[in-house]
């Protein structure tokens, strides 16, 4: 899926994703409905919803307060596998240049945060990050079938 591709492409699904949970979770089962619908294994529909839900998370939590006032889910899937594009008009963030925490944090507790970016890594290929030229982040998420 490339810029704008998502959305042009036959089948492809995109939903507006709101700034609360209420919306974020009526966007991941219509996402979730979406995928089943065409095929999508149950092993891949589980990483495609991890990952997702800890994307949008994070959009809620950072390009909102930062002056986002609409955000995006555009997804598509193709010969078992899943792309899903995240979109948001928040300032310029590259989360794929931010720091990758040690997973050891997660389990001692001493670090808070940032492991969406070893979730995104473990179960996705090929992600990319870009800023378009009308001012949108969209963060590109590739889900091979395993």
């Amino acid at each position: 899926m490339t810029q704008g591709r998502a959305a042009a492409e036959a089948g492809a699904l995109r939903l507006p994703l709101g700034f609360d949970l209420p919306p974020l979770s009526a966007a991941q089962r219509q996402l979730a409905t979406f995928l089943e619908a065409r095929g999508c294994a149950a092993e891949l529909l589980f990483r495609v919803e991890l990952v997702v839900e800890e994307a949008a998370m994070n959009v809620i939590r950072h390009a909102r307060p930062a002056g986002a006032t609409s955000a995006a889910l555009i997804a598509c899937i193709t010969g078992g596998r899943a792309t899903v594009a995240i979109e948001d008009d928040g300032p310029a963030f590259n989360p794929l240049a931010a720091p990758v925490r040690a997973t050891r944090g997660a389990i001692d507790g001493s670090h808070q945060g940032g492991f969406g970016l070893h979730l995104i890594r473990r179960n996705t290929v090929g992600t990319r990050y870009a800023r378009t030229v009308a001012g949108i982040n969209r963060l590109e998420l590739d889900f091979p079938p395993r």
